[in-house]
């Protein structure tokens, strides 16, 4: 269970509660999906008492349906950064805190989420205790899937496939990105996904820059390529998924750009072994790009992990030695862009299995061009 997770990671980090503000870290230890925009939730966990969660009233009902039995709402005014919100929310934190006998003890923060100005808060509420930073800790509880999530994350990439295809289905010169974007979040809600983990991708031409550049009014046109990034939400696990297609039959230039792209993403996924660190990863993909003269037409990092976000934490870039482990599920990514040619961007999902092998997820091929 993942709360008994949280409590032995309590006791060798020599932390006695956590205090978590974080949507995508409540919503992976209770259930329940903080309501974007009613105000901010808490969640406050002990080694030995129950959990408490701290909700909006308007989220009040929602939360009932959430593992935590505990729940106690406060009033939220309809401007989520006014005063009256602010202390409504500090009271109901200072009396549970309060309860739990935590104000003197040790108390987990998620330093990379909450501002310096609530940090500040906390300390005056609690000039006692003594805060630690277990944002990294969180990063290491999510990343590990069981099962279930695996399932779920593997049912929200069959989703965001089949919007792929009718992207591919759909784009020709003439047509604005904006319309294939329509025709594959239409394809995404009839196969099954309640959202989209980030806006629709579809980029043309010199909009194929940024690889996640929102779907335009631009009309697209002969002869370039164009981006296709899809997040499918299912059971709110994200997938994420790129391909790359061209109008009409790409010129040598453009076949090489390309070709350079999908066979720097195939490198890597055929190279995963037990052990591997994101940087390897990074590594592997930048040696084909280095190789072929196209190192500095990289676009920023070479894949990242994937959950209840499409982008989550370890990032794989040069700088990152965190290894991937059992129970992960990783994207790959690889992104080059030329001034006169346009951009390609490829991102495939992977598992790597309790078992120490990995399994490509994907059924689109990369070969869209």
């Amino acid at each position: 269970m993942r709360l008994n997770r949280v409590k032995r990671t309590m006791t060798r980090e020599e932390v006695d509660g956590f205090l978590l503000f974080n949507p995508f870290n409540i919503r992976y230890l209770t259930g329940h999906k903080p309501t974007e925009g009613l105000g901010p939730s808490a969640l406050i966990l002990t080694k030995d008492g129950a959990p408490w969660l701290i909700v909006p009233q308007l989220d009040l009902e929602l939360a009932k349906s959430s593992w935590i039995k505990n729940i106690r709402p406060y009033q939220s005014n309809p401007l989520p950064s006014s005063a009256t919100e602010s202390v409504a929310l500090e009271n109901c934190i200072k009396e549970v805190v309060e309860s739990l006998n935590l104000t003197s003890r040790i108390i987990g923060v998620e330093l990379d989420f909450v501002t310096a100005r609530w940090f500040e808060k906390l300390k005056h509420l609690f000039p006692e205790a003594g805060f630690k930073d277990i944002s990294s800790i969180l990063i290491e509880l999510r990343m590990a899937k069981d099962e279930a999530e695996i399932e779920h994350l593997k049912a929200s990439l069959k989703i965001a496939e089949c919007g792929v295809r009718t992207a591919i289905e759909v784009i020709q010169p003439g047509i604005t990105e904006i319309e294939v974007a329509a025709e594959v979040e239409h394809t995404l809600r009839k196969a099954g996904a309640t959202g989209t983990g980030y806006p629709t991708v579809i980029a043309s031409g010199p909009n194929t820059r940024c690889p996640y550049a929102r779907a335009s009014n631009r009309e697209i046109r002969d002869s370039e390529f164009v981006v296709i990034a899809i997040s499918a939400v299912y059971q709110e696990y994200c997938s994420d998924v790129a391909r790359t297609v061209i109008t009409r039959k790409p010129n040598k230039s453009q076949k090489h750009l390309f070709e350079c792209a999908r066979s720097s993403l195939e490198v890597a996924i055929e190279q995963l072994t037990p052990g591997i660190s994101c940087r390897d990863i990074a590594l592997l993909v930048y040696s084909v790009a280095e190789e072929q003269g196209y190192a500095e037409n990289l676009f920023g990092t070479m894949g990242h992990s994937i959950g209840l976000q499409p982008r989550e934490q370890p990032l794989f870039n040069f700088d990152n030695d965190t290894p991937i482990i059992p129970g992960q599920v990783f994207c790959i990514e690889t992104g080059l862009h030329r001034p006169k040619l346009g951009g390609v961007y490829l991102c495939d999902m992977i598992v790597h299995q309790k078992d120490e092998t990995f399994t490509l997820l994907n059924e689109v091929p990369l070969t869209t061009v």
